[in-house]
Parts: structure tokens; sequence; C-alpha cells
């Protein structure tokens, strides 16, 4: 043991606690930014905290924002689909559109006061890790001029299905109609009488494709993957004991005035609701009773819908899998099975070769004429960064992943230090409530930046250890799942049979219980000072910040001991 006596060391004068002044930047203002900025305007405010988010859109809600396309609605229960502690008693529909919920994150914005913390048309071109300095380098580029900002911490919350592309289809660059995707959709665009292709059979192709056969002349579905349709319009549907809706499941007017005055009775639907999410969690468990009963249930729904005719007999061949249910995303498709049997809709399956400058060339040698050309063919869904994020050794995120993105619990990645996501690897993308887990995420990310600031800690990276031992219980857990069986699906990045890469390996409340009290023993930590930094410097000169700014310390000797507990958990809104 060397004799640290012998070496020169000071400490700082300061209370213990006392912040480090710390640079944040975060990228994106969607579900997962807005709510990093929540928690820094309610509970970082006194923290010695510059924070900055950049976002590349001229307005926040991410997805919610870009995605306009006809027909665009969440699948999960709106009131579901909120922030906890900010509920929206005003949702008029069980299920809420893309411009519903984007009126609700913009209230939300407005209401912490958000603007302030956030550089719209803003893009980030890159990103460095200067280890010395322990500090980020960013590039961000606005109007086509770039600048370069430095951190100390780098935050992710661009999200996964940000990155949309075009499918890789030869010869669509040659078409001379009108070409959309679902993400940049034109909704001056006037389908009247148009004879349209839509491509794709993902959630947003089967949204789109009953809104625009209603005006269109003719309609042509490619597909090339079955998938299941829910019987309900949504993930869930109202039951005998919720509150009262129409046949199109919007709230009587009554049960929105209820939700205003009687916050018990609104908090009540709102738990059924969690709690009926989670509890059909337990069908993606391959060979369990509630995935038998879903598979059946399912099946009987699809053909019932399509009907005795040969038209319909038809297509349920096609469309009906055999894989399990939940092996791709769960889609509701509201009048999508009933759209294919108009006389003015098609389906051609696994019919698709080529694109030329009037339409669609067939596999059989057919043209399809067309007006328009939709493709809701998804986005990059590899988990990898639009742009160079560059960790220790000068290694490049996308280079350290290949074709195997990993991470730790989806917030952190070994080899970059200070950097955090939302929704990286394995998170709970399919396991319930996706906004409680980037609620718990950004607890989390709170937690470990006061660490930063608080205990001397200049860096933390999780471990290769830790993260490889993550990574194999997730494998070891998803292989009894529903997301393992053979399908092709994003979740395995577009692979039939490969590695479920966005899952993780619970539901969301398994989620949330683990992340409550990180682990820090996962972390490699470099700490404060110069040759030789001290861990414990941050002790500094033996007084606390109550001390120092003369308040009454001794009060937390009258407290009971619920009283003095409660000191040391996270107030409830963030709970």
């Amino acid at each position: 043991m060397g004799d640290i006596g012998q070496e020169s060391y000071s400490y700082p004068d300061a209370p213990i606690g006392t912040p480090r002044a710390l640079r944040v930047v975060c990228m994106g203002m969607g579900y997962s930014g807005l709510m990093m900025a929540m928690i820094v305007r309610s509970k970082m405010a006194d923290a010695n905290l510059e924070f900055q988010i950049y976002e590349k859109n001229s307005d926040q809600g991410g997805t919610w924002l870009v995605n306009r396309y006809p027909g665009c609605q969440c699948d999960i229960p709106a009131h579901n689909y909120e922030y906890s502690f900010e509920t929206f008693p005003e949702w008029p529909n069980y299920y809420a559109t893309a411009e519903q919920i984007h009126e609700y994150m913009k209230k939300t914005f407005d209401k912490y006061r958000c603007n302030e913390f956030v550089k719209f048309k803003h893009e980030i071109k890159r990103a460095e890790w200067h280890g010395d300095a322990g500090k980020w380098q960013l590039t961000v580029e606005r109007d086509g001029e770039q600048f370069i900002d430095v951190c100390d911490v780098f935050i992710n919350a661009g999200g996964v299905l940000d990155n949309w592309k075009w499918p890789a289809i030869p010869g669509i660059e040659n078409f001379k109609g009108k070409l959309m995707h679902s993400a940049a959709w034109d909704q001056t665009y006037d389908f009247t009488d148009k004879k349209v292709a839509v491509i794709g059979i993902g959630s947003s192709g089967i949204q789109i494709l009953p809104q625009v056969a209603k005006k269109a002349r003719e309609t042509a579905l490619f597909a090339r993957s079955e998938t299941w349709i829910t019987p309900s319009v949504g993930i869930s549907e109202p039951g005998p004991d919720d509150p009262d809706v129409d046949e199109a499941l919007n709230y009587a007017h009554k049960e929105l005035e209820r939700f205003k005055s009687d916050p018990e009775y609104l908090l009540k639907h709102r738990r059924k609701l969690q709690d009926g999410r989670i509890q059909g969690f337990k069908q993606f468990i391959l060979g369990s009773p509630d995935q038998v009963k879903a598979m059946d249930m399912f099946s009987e729904s699809m053909k019932e819908r399509l009907g005795t005719s040969e038209k319909g007999r038809q297509m349920a061949q096609q469309l009906v899998p055999k894989f399990p249910v939940g092996c791709r995303r769960l889609t509701p498709g509201q009048g999508f099975l009933e759209a294919l049997l108009e006389d003015n809709v098609s389906l051609e399956w696994k019919n698709l070769d080529h694109i030329t400058e009037k339409g669609i060339v067939t596999k059989d040698g057919r043209l399809i004429e067309c007006d328009a050309i939709c493709c809701a063919t998804g986005f990059d869904n590899s988990f990898k960064p639009r742009f160079p994020i560059v960790g220790k050794r000068n290694v490049d995120l996308t280079d350290q992943w290949g074709n195997a993105p990993e991470g730790y619990f989806g917030i952190t990645i070994a080899g970059f230090p200070n950097y955090f996501t939302f929704i990286g690897p394995n998170s709970p993308i399919s396991n319930g409530s996706l906004v409680q887990a980037i609620q718990i995420t950004g607890i989390y990310i709170a937690k470990c930046i006061a660490k930063l600031q608080k205990q001397g800690v200049k860096s933390m990276d999780v471990t290769a250890a830790a993260q490889d031992d993550f990574n194999q219980h997730c494998g070891a857990y998803l292989a009894n799942t529903v997301w393992s069986s053979s399908c092709s699906s994003w979740y395995k990045q577009g692979t039939t049979c490969g590695k479920v890469v966005a899952i993780y390996c619970g539901s969301s409340y398994h989620f949330i219980e683990a992340l409550k009290e990180p682990r820090w023993e996962d972390y490699h930590f470099e700490y404060v000072g110069d040759a030789r930094p001290n861990r414990f410097a941050y002790l500094g000169n033996g007084m606390t910040l109550a001390e120092t700014r003369a308040k009454s310390v001794g009060a937390t000797q009258t407290l009971n001991f619920d009283e003095y507990w409660n000191l040391f958990n996270l107030p409830a809104i963030l709970e």
C-alpha cells in the first residue's frame, strides 16, 4: 500500500455536496428530451448546471411532429401515453392522433418553460470524447454553417425511429409521379381519383391504406410480410366498467367533464389502463396460456373480418401469420382488413420487382401505373447514430457495434464516458408503457449527473464486463419470448432469425424496478484532479452545505422515521 501522506495533496475549501459546474447537452426534443428538460427545470435548477438541447427540427415533438400521414394515430391508450405526473384530462378519444399528442407535448413544453433550453434547427453532426479534459466536443450545424460546442455530458434523446429512409427498390429514383414517405408526408396532396400504391405493411402502412383508399380511384398495397391485426382498434379496448365512449371511441362529454372535476376517477381509469397493458405483457412468453389464447383469438378475428369470399379467403391465407402473436409489433389496423375487400383495392403479395417512370412493375410482369407511391417502409432501426460518435481510444460507435448494437439497460455504452441514451438497445419498446420507461431513464441519468457533480467524478462509463453480462442475460431471457420466433421484425433489425436488439428483458415495471438504484459497481470512474486524483476530495472542508448556509441541521432529529426516510427519496413528481 502506498503512503499517500508523502504525496502533495490539498482538498477543496468547499462543503460536501457542493456541485461542480457542468455543461450538459441533449440532442432531441421529443418525449425523451422533454422529460430531461422537465427534470432540469424542476429538480436541478440550482445545481450549477448549464443545460442545452439541440433539435434539428423547427419545433418540439419528435416523431409526433414529423409523422403526419393520414390516419396517424397512437395505438396505445391516450391516458397511458402521457407523463405520469402530467395528466391531460382533455384527451377526446380513447386513442390520440399525432396532432393531439403534439398538442399535449406543446402544452407540457410551455408549462415547464422549456423554450429557454432549446435551439431549434440545430443538428449535431459529430461528437468526439476528449478523455484528458473529460469533455465531449460537438460539431453543430445551423443554416448550413457549423460551430463547435463543448460539454461534460452528452445525452442522446434522438429516438430509435427517427432516421427514415427510402426503400431499396430498383428504379425508385426514376418515378415521375408523387413519391412520399410516411415520415415525410405532403399533407397538401389530394388523392381524389388518383391511382395510388402503398408499399409496406407495418403500422404506418396499415393506417395509411384505408384513408387513401377512401379517395383514390385505385389503390394497390404491396406487402411481403404476414402480420397480426388486433381484434380491437388499438392495443386494448374499453370494457364494460370503463368510461363511456361512442362507436368511434370518443369519450362521452360527461366523462370528459368528470375527468376534469374528479381526479380520483381519472386516476382510477389510468391505473386500469396501465394494469391492462402490463397483463398483456404475459402473452409474449412462448407457450404461455395467454400466448395460445391470443393466437386463437387473433386468427379467428382476422379470418372473420376478411370473410368467406374467394378474395377474402385468399387474403387470409396470405396475411394470417404462423408465427406467435407479438413477434412483429402488434398492429390494430382500424379499417385495414375491411379496406382490402373494397373493389378499388388490390393486394400485391410479394410481387414488387422494380419501379419505372410510370409506376411499379410486378414480378409477374405487369405494370401498375401510379399517380402516387406512398412508402411506409420504416426507419433505419440499426440503433447506429446518423453521425460519428467517437469514444475512448478513438473508436466510432458505429464500428464498435457492427451488426450487433449492445448497451447497458439502453442507457449507457462501454467505452463512451458521460454519454447517455434514451431508448437505446434492449429498451422496453413493447414491454408496457414506453413513457414510464422514458421517465425512469431520465431520473437515472439525473442521478448520474448528480454523482458527477457532487462526488468529484470527471467521467463514468459502464464496464465492458457489466455490459456483456447484461446482454447475456437479455439474450437468454428473450429466447423464451415471442420476439425470438421466426418473423421479419425491426426488433431484429429487419431480419427473420437475428438477434433481438430492441426489446428489454422484462416488463416496463421490471425496467423501473431495476433502475431505481444505479449499480455504481458496474461503472468505471475517473476523478477530478491532477496526476493522482483523490476520490474523496469531494468531502471538502468538513462542513455540509446546510451548516455553511446556517440552516437548522438539527431539525432531522425531530422527525419520525417515515419522515426522515423520505428526506432521502425522490419527490413524488418523479416517482
